[in-house]
C-alpha cells in the first residue's frame, strides 16, 4: 500500500475510528478526540446517501440488488433516528435559537414518515411496482431531513452547545449505537443457537 493509499484510508477511517476508540476507552496519538455528535450524524447521513446512489446507478431491473441496499439504508436510518430522538435532540431542545428548536419538532416528524416507509418497503418485493415508488419517496424524504439539519441545526447546535457538548453527546451516540449493535448481535447468535438446539 503507497502514502496516497494510506492517506485515504486514515481519512475513511477517521470518524468511525475515533468513534470506536471513543467506546472501547482506546486512543491513539493522531486522533485521541472523540467525534462530536454532529460529526457523527452528518457520516451517517453521507452513508445512507451513499447507498441511494448505489441504488439509482444499479439500473431498474437489479431487483434483488436495489432490494438489499434500500434494506440496509432501512437499518442505518433506523439505528441513526433511535441515537438523533435519545440523544441529540433532547440536547437541541434546549437551544436558545427558536428555529432550531422548530426544526426539531419538523425533524420527529420527518422521521415517522421514513419510519412508516421502511415499515411499507420491507414487506415488498424489489420487483413490486410499489416499491420504487416508496423508495423514491424515502429517498427524497431522508436528502431533504438531513440537507436541513446540516445546514440549519448542525450550525445552531455547534455554536450553542460548544465542541465539549458536542463530544460528549457523540459520546453517547457511539456508546449507544455499540449498545444496540452488540444486543442486535447477541440476539442473532441466540436465534441460531435455538435453531440448533431444536433440530437436535
Amino acid at each position: 500500500m503507497n502514502k496516497q493509499d494510506e492517506t485515504k484510508n486514515d481519512k475513511k477511517d477517521g470518524i468511525v475510528g475515533r468513534m470506536i476508540r471513543s467506546v472501547s476507552g482506546r486512543s491513539d496519538d493522531e486522533s485521541p478526540e472523540s467525534p462530536s455528535a454532529t460529526e457523527m450524524l452528518k457520516a451517517e447521513h453521507d452513508e445512507v446517501r451513499e447507498l441511494f446512489r448505489q441504488y439509482e446507478s444499479s439500473g431498474e431491473n437489479a431487483h434483488a440488488t436495489r432490494k438489499r441496499l434500500i434494506d440496509e439504508a432501512s437499518r442505518k436510518l433506523e439505528m441513526h433516528a433511535e441515537i438523533e430522538e435519545k440523544i441529540f435532540y433532547p440536547a437541541c431542545r434546549e437551544l436558545d435559537d427558536e428555529d432550531a428548536r422548530k426544526m426539531v419538532g419538523e425533524s420527529l416528524e420527518e422521521h415517522l414518515i421514513v419510519k412508516r416507509l421502511i415499515k411499507e418497503l420491507r414487506g415488498l418485493d424489489g420487483s413490486d411496482e410499489q416499491f420504487e415508488a416508496k423508495a423514491a419517496v424515502l429517498k427524497e424524504s431522508v436528502e431533504h431531513h438531513a440537507d436541513e439539519e446540516e445546514k440549519d441545526l448542525f450550525p445552531a447546535a455547534k455554536k450553542e452547545l460548544g465542541d465539549e457538548q458536542l463530544e460528549d453527546l457523540g459520546r453517547q451516540m457511539a456508546a449507544l449505537k455499540q449498545k444496540k449493535t452488540t444486543g442486535r448481535e447477541g440476539a442473532k447468535s441466540s436465534k441460531s443457537a435455538g435453531v440448533g438446539r431444536s433440530a437436535r
